[in-house]
């Protein structure tokens, strides 16, 4: 089937939300919403576009080249596009926190933010707001949204904060705290001990398989000796840990993930 029959695009209404289903696993691998023939185009987009959605594409093509065809599902139809929004977003943040259910979207949905456990919305949103009075220190503030999950290891966490950016090292240099933050929430603190050119000491960069390219060889990692060495937080990385910067005058959504935050003068 390639599309809709007149009767039934009347039947579906404005919006609808669809899932897209590998047979090999009779599993959802793609949560859509859509208007008219929408659901059907993915195949299309497949030879089209290789480029748009790559996981999502080589899915598709995976079912294609063993003879079989993408499953397709209605979730809802007759939906205002604000109410399709919604579905589409909800359904992707519920299949995403099962860990075994792999989702093909590159996004988690419209102005969404990822399910969370009760505990882990409280630790997010029920967390003490730091206020510019308890900024005493020289902090780079690291966004890691992307990279952070629940169930992260402790080692996998620093090398996600800890690099590489790019970014100054003269001004890398004045840091005496970094925060790794998830939505707001500092979820790890770290006191570099050294920054370095990746250039300089691939030995010790977080992701040492990374090819450098001159786009890359120049940018910045640090090292937290007392980390590495099993040394408890101090009294400043146990103070700011566990809370939330949601309150600092900070632009939360900002493309670059680094920002600088210094003690009121």
């Amino acid at each position: 089937m390639e599309y809709f029959s007149e009767k039934s695009l009347l039947s579906l209404g404005d919006y609808y939300v669809y899932g897209l289903i590998d047979p090999r696993t009779n599993q959802i691998f793609y949560i859509g919403k859509g208007t008219g023939n929408r659901v059907f185009e993915h195949e299309k987009e497949s030879l089209n576009s290789p480029n748009s959605e790559k996981l999502k594409l080589k899915t598709i093509s995976e079912i294609n080249a063993l003879g079989l065809q993408v499953k397709k599902i209605i979730i809802n139809s007759n939906l205002t596009e604000t109410e399709a929004f919604a579905a589409e977003a909800a359904l992707i943040n519920a299949f995403n926190y099962v860990s075994d259910v792999g989702l093909t979207n590159i996004v988690a949905g419209h102005h969404s933010s990822e399910a969370l456990s009760v505990e882990d919305f409280e630790k997010v949103y029920g967390a003490v707001e730091l206020t510019e009075d308890d900024i005493k220190h020289k902090i780079l503030v690291i966004k890691i949204n992307k990279l952070y999950r629940r169930d992260i290891p402790a080692d996998e966490l620093y090398d996600s904060v800890r690099g590489v950016w790019r970014a100054s090292m003269s001004n890398a240099q004045t840091v005496e705290y970094v925060f790794g933050v998830y939505n707001s929430l500092i979820v790890a603190v770290y006191k570099p001990t050294k920054w370095y050119k990746c250039k300089e000491a691939p030995e010790k960069r977080p992701r040492q398989d990374e090819i450098l390219t001159p786009q890359t060889e120049n940018r910045i990692f640090f090292v937290d000796e007392d980390y590495e060495n099993g040394i408890p937080h101090d009294i400043n990385e146990a103070f700011y840990y566990g809370k939330s910067i949601a309150g600092l005058k900070l632009n939360q959504g900002a493309q670059n993930p680094i920002t600088y935050l210094n003690p009121k003068i």
